[in-house]
């Protein structure tokens, strides 16, 4: 009995180095499959943050270039109004600038007619050469003078006022006394305010010349007004220019310049009636004209 226990005993030692020996080799395997999992773990983790990094990288990029494609489509929007703008600028400065030249255009060919019209009815009915020459001269400064009073203007308005003291200028010494003009503000329109002008001057060359300004106790008197139109009708503009103290004067045996101006210009395109007197104490104008005929447009 002893011998057999032993006998087996002997026979379980190699059964259990072997036992032993395959627990160590699982071990063994099982540190190196841990060691490869802390590895693949650690790989998993630097593969997961290089991903978070490069995740928060492309939207922090995809952040900046939409805030970078706004700022480009807000400026984009900006230049598209701007250029929007400067051609509607553009177009209207351009027919401002056509509108101006065909302004410009119509003024010069009625300054052209007017000069015209001027020159042959001077040649017409002067007594010389030279008589035409000094008459041509003096008119064309009347109408340059009316020229500059427009030109303060706009050419869209001048003040009666302002005309009439251009006009009489050439004819007034100092602190002369010769003309008493008055009358309330009045803006005249650019047509009406020429020929005003080239009336004015005729009438104190004819006064200079046999009238109450060709000696010291003559003067003339200036004076207008609006009067109210009658039954409601519309207002008028009078305007009276009257020589006193001057020399008897006499009719003229023909029409003149002057009274062609006054009769066609004054008369015919405004509308208005004119009397043109001679008594002895010396010429007396009375004009009668539509207020909306003679006064600039409203702007």
């Amino acid at each position: 009995m002893y011998t057999s226990t032993l006998s087996n005993s002997a026979l379980n030692e190699p059964r259990l180095s072997a036992l032993e020996a395959e627990n160590a080799r699982l071990r063994a395997l099982l540190g190196q499959y841990r060691r490869q999992a802390v590895m693949i773990a650690q790989r998993h983790e630097r593969l997961g943050r290089f991903f978070i990094a490069e995740r928060d990288a492309n939207r922090a990029e995809a952040s900046r270039l939409a805030a970078e494609n706004a700022r480009i489509r807000g400026e984009a929007e900006l230049a598209a109004a701007d250029y929007a703008n400067d051609l509607g600028e553009l177009m209207q400065n351009e027919a401002r600038q056509t509108l101006l030249m065909q302004e410009l255009s119509h003024r010069v060919k009625n300054t052209l007619a007017m000069v015209q019209a001027i020159a042959a009815q001077t040649l017409r009915n002067a007594e010389s050469l030279d008589v035409a020459a000094e008459s041509l001269g003096a008119r064309l400064i009347a109408l340059a003078q009316a020229h500059d009073i427009l030109i303060q203007g706009s050419w869209s308005s001048v003040d009666l006022r302002s005309l009439v003291d251009g006009a009489l200028a050439l004819h007034a010494e100092g602190e002369s006394q010769q003309f008493r003009v008055t009358g309330p503000d009045l803006t005249l329109g650019p047509r009406p305010g020429l020929t005003f002008a080239l009336m004015l001057h005729e009438l104190a060359t004819n006064a200079a010349k046999y009238g109450a300004l060709s000696t010291p106790e003559g003067h003339v008197e200036i004076a207008w007004c609006v009067e109210a139109g009658e039954a409601g009708g519309e207002p008028h503009l009078r305007f009276r220019w009257e020589e006193v103290g001057g020399p008897p004067v006499r009719p003229p045996t023909r029409t003149g310049f002057g009274s062609r101006l006054i009769e066609r210009s004054l008369v015919h395109s405004f509308g208005g009636s004119v009397n043109l007197a001679y008594p002895v104490t010396g010429a007396v104008l009375t004009l009668r004209a539509p207020l909306s005929a003679v006064v600039a447009e409203a702007p």
